[in-house]
């Protein structure tokens, strides 16, 4: 916690940090040595934001970009969700492996500001080369965040519920459902997928509006030890190229990462 701005945290906020350790070595096994993930109770960060003292210890961990860009915002669920993900972006940046570099010291010292596809992009931290790739994810309670030294990541944390029923036929296909068919919980299936569809979004079709009909699951696996499913996923519109994707299960979330080497042209 030596990184954050300022120094010394408030006891009081102290619960906010150490949450996101505990969740970030939960899921550790969904990215490899070069990358972090982290989780973020919105609702923890939502009681903080309800009291003065507490909305300027957080807003001070902001850059000036982003302090600016965060007072734009009048609607409360945008506010808390884009903040939260900033918070959460920032504790992996503070925990990446830092070997043969610098890390960053201050977490107001660097910005995560949306690009021309509205993906979170690092600013003002020249000391780390070249720069880390990130992904942010919301779903109700929790935000997560997924930061690697690979060129580009993708993370997605869904909440099961009926509406992914609701709305399935829109990115599972029958061959997908057969797939998964020894997972007893129709949500957790239709979560495994799409969550699995959008993390590859994510991280090689960031700059395509539509997706789920260019992305298959071809196949899973599940390893009890880690607690985590590996999805296979093939992508159309890249001569049958595939990517691998790592999912688990918390409560009544699944969580979804991918990474690669390089972008999709």
């Amino acid at each position: 916690m030596t990184r954050i701005c300022p120094g010394l945290i408030p006891r009081s906020h102290q619960g906010l940090f150490s949450s996101m350790d505990v969740l970030a070595a939960r899921f550790s096994t969904l990215t490899d040595e070069s990358g972090r993930i982290a989780l973020l109770d919105l609702t923890r960060l939502q009681s903080l934001l309800e009291h003065d003292e507490g909305l300027e210890f957080v807003t001070t961990l902001l850059s000036p970009a982003e302090t600016q860009l965060f007072a734009s915002f009048t609607y409360p669920k945008r506010r808390l969700e884009w903040l939260g993900g900033r918070l959460v972006a920032k504790h992996c940046l503070s925990r990446l492996p830092t070997a043969g570099r610098m890390a960053p010291t201050l977490y107001c010292e660097h910005s995560l500001l949306p690009d021309e596809n509205g993906c979170p992009h690092l600013d003002m931290l020249p000391n780390l080369e070249p720069a880390p790739a990130i992904s942010i994810s919301h779903s109700r309670e929790y935000a997560a965040a997924l930061v690697t030294t690979t060129v580009t990541c993708g993370i997605d944390i869904q909440q099961k519920t009926a509406q992914l029923a609701r709305v399935q036929e829109r990115f599972a296909s029958e061959e997908e459902l057969t797939l998964l068919q020894r997972i007893s919980a129709p949500l957790t299936r239709l979560g495994i997928i799409w969550t699995a569809k959008e993390a590859v979004k994510k991280c090689l079709l960031f700059d395509q509006a539509t997706f789920m009909g260019t992305i298959s699951l071809i196949e899973i696996s599940y390893a009890p030890r880690g607690a985590t499913w590996t999805a296979r996923c093939q992508l159309a519109d890249t001569m049958g190229s595939t990517t691998s994707v790592r999912i688990a299960e918390f409560g009544d979330y699944l969580i979804a990462c991918c990474t690669a080497g390089e972008k999709h042209a």
